[in-house]
């Protein structure tokens, strides 16, 4: 399943929610031709009535997508917060909220993107959803009866099958099209306010003549029931768009997620829950988010064009043929052991291709889970407390020169006790592989997202004074700072990142061409060996090398190679596939992987929204795993 034809799909999709929204707008538009038509006596093709009605649907629905969007500008958090979730602490000593939160790293690390915030719903139902506008801003919501009611091999199917949507460009247009379906909606919405109105309008009115005429609740009536019919039209066209974007995907999130987990029973195992108890989310909000969830969060569609997700068994047969569905809806509710104890699960084998290792959207999980078992529980705790997470971040920026460490110590805006502990971190460095830091960093960032305003500019420019210092910047120092500030920035700001702004590479060229010299200079052969790694990468752009000459710079400018990476972020999912392609073949030119490449394609592929773990085992070719 290649990743960047889905996150092609995930884009393309956005036509087809465009053309069923016009359909939508035109229909009430001519249904509310016909009502004003047939009230006030006029020519159904009167051309002023026509411009009149436009205008104002146009304007109601561009308010009532406008509001929603302004309301769900904090990404998944808002989501979040319209379901009614609470966020998990990431220190619970609630043992299923524990085990919650390792999966949820588990999964992150596994894919190199961020750990999300997690959120519970306080509901029965087994549900789950991910919401935010990228990557670096997601949040992952699961219900208490998912929590409580699977085992641990059934919520790792489900996070995974999060993930999945996650990785694949599906959150984005799912916020989207909650904000944009409101302005459709609101017609209907507005047509219900009336009626109730007219519940409370008086029955009757005595006119100067004695006699008894309709009052006010006819009026209401009348005008809330025509609103409300009209508004239909786009409730119809709602749950049609929803179930137009939402139903395929549903089954590649369920491929995605045995392909990740490799264990196919326990996402199966959780689907067949869903049969035996239900999905259907209490909150009066579901409806908002149906087309978001694992499972159908508002019941099933009385008609199947309109359903949002497949029905169950269909899912099961998908992934898991011949699974028996009796005997998993008659297991235990409430978090039953394993049902295969001590079954090992088949590890995904990376071959001698860097292309292959560096394939973002193939989560590694045993990797995952054994990088995790490896970080002192020291430092993992110090992540996942605020204070901690702070000391741990700077004690990974502080320089082993002990007289520049002092210098940056006493840069820090900071206490003594944040001194002290950074200092305590330090001392325990040592321990933690080059890959365990970026794990590490990557548990942090959801922790330091609780800063206040004022909090993150300090703890940013006390990042910044640490790179800075020695007036030089290493690569581990640029990979860290770059993965962690582009995704707090992101968050602090509110910021949902540009579109698409290049779909061919050729006017990328000196961008990608500082990339790859980038890479190649990192080689540790001589400068004819360079030479030969950067035309290897060139040769992967689909571009005549003569049309487009493209010379290697000995000059490693940071700075450059950052501006490039911000303006090759702009590009088409196509356009990035074969940037991460060109950086492969300008690697593994010589057939060998050093660690300052690695860190480099880390900071490139999580740039452009393509994440990869932070770790890269090639077997029989080189090695990018140590520090």
């Amino acid at each position: 399943m290649d990743f960047f034809d889905r996150q092609e799909r995930a884009q393309s999709r956005t036509r087809w929610l465009v053309a069923y929204f016009l359909l939508a707008v035109l229909g009430i538009i001519l249904s509310l031709q016909i009502v004003f038509a047939l009230v006030f006596e006029v020519s159904l093709a009167d051309p002023d009535l026509f411009l009149t009605v436009s205008a104002g649907v146009v304007g109601l629905v561009a308010i009532g997508s406008i509001a929603k969007m302004a309301e769900l500008a904090k990404g998944g958090r808002a989501v979040a917060a319209m379901l009614g979730g609470q966020p998990v602490d990431m220190n619970s000593s609630d043992p299923a909220e524990q085990r919650l939160m390792n999966v949820v790293e588990e999964m992150s690390i596994a894919s190199g993107v961020p750990v999300p915030e997690v959120y519970v719903l306080e509901d029965p139902a087994i549900n789950a959803f991910a919401a935010g506008h990228g990557p670096g801003d997601t949040v992952i919501g699961v219900t208490r009866g998912c929590v409580e009611r699977l085992d641990r091999d059934e919520l790792q199917g489900v996070i995974a099958h999060e993930f999945s949507h996650i990785l694949h460009g599906d959150m984005r247009l799912n916020i989207r099209l909650i904000g944009v379906l409101n302005g459709i909606l609101l017609l209907a919405l507005i047509g219900g306010f009336v009626l109730r109105m007219g519940v409370y309008a008086p029955r009757s009115e005595e006119s100067s003549d004695g006699k008894s005429r309709g009052g006010g609740f006819f009026v209401f009536l009348a005008v809330g029931l025509s609103l409300y019919l009209v508004g239909w039209i786009g409730v119809f066209f709602g749950k049609l768009i929803k179930a137009a974007v939402s139903r395929q995907r549903e089954f590649l999130a369920d491929a995605s997620s045995v392909q990740y987990t490799r264990n196919p029973e326990g996402l199966a195992g959780a689907l067949a829950k869903i049969a035996k108890f239900s999905s259907r989310i209490e909150n009066p909000r579901a409806e908002e988010a149906s087309h978001m969830f694992f499972g159908s969060g508002i019941g099933d569609s009385w008609l199947a064009l309109l359903a949002t997700h497949p029905p169950v068994a269909e899912r099961i047969e998908q992934i898991c043929p011949g699974f028996d569905i009796a005997a998993a809806k008659a297991s235990a509710p409430v978090v039953p052991p394993n049902r295969k104890a001590g079954a090992k699960k088949p590890g995904l084998h990376v071959g001698g291709r860097l292309a292959e290792a560096l394939l973002p959207g193939h989560p590694r999980v045993a990797e995952a889970a054994a990088l995790l078992a490896g970080i002192p529980e020291f430092s993992k705790s110090a992540s996942r407390e605020l204070h901690g997470a702070c000391a741990l971040v700077y004690s990974l920026l502080l320089s082993d020169d002990p007289a520049m460490r002092e210098r940056e110590i006493g840069l820090l805006q900071a206490d003594e006790g944040m001194r002290g502990a950074v200092l305590t971190h330090f001392a325990r460095r040592a321990d933690l592989s080059s890959a365990q830091k970026i794990g590490l960093v990557d548990i942090a960032i959801p922790t330091l997202r609780h800063l206040s305003p004022e909090q993150y500019a300090v703890f940013r420019e006390n990042v910044k004074q640490l790179v800075e210092a020695d007036g030089q910047i290493g690569l581990f120092e640029y990979t860290l700072q770059k993965i962690l500030l582009r995704h707090l920035d992101l968050s602090f700001s509110n910021a949902t990142g540009a579109g698409v702004q290049f779909r061919s590479a050729i006017p990328l060229l000196p961008e990608i061409g500082v990339l790859l010299s980038a890479i190649a200079t990192m080689d540790d052969g001589p400068s004819a060996v360079r030479d030969e790694a950067f035309r290897a990468g060139v040769a992967e752009l689909l571009v005549k090398p003569s049309a487009f000459p493209m010379e290697r710079s000995d000059v490693v400018d940071l700075a450059a190679f950052d501006a490039a990476l911000d303006k090759i972020a702009l590009a088409s999912p196509d356009v990035k596939r074969t940037v991460l392609t060109a950086c492969g073949a300008t690697v593994m030119s010589d057939g060998l992987v050093n660690d300052a490449q690695v860190e480099f394609l880390r900071a490139v592929s999580d740039s452009l929204d393509c994440p990869v773990p932070p770790f890269v085992k090639i077997g029989g070719i080189g090695h990018a795993d140590e520090s």
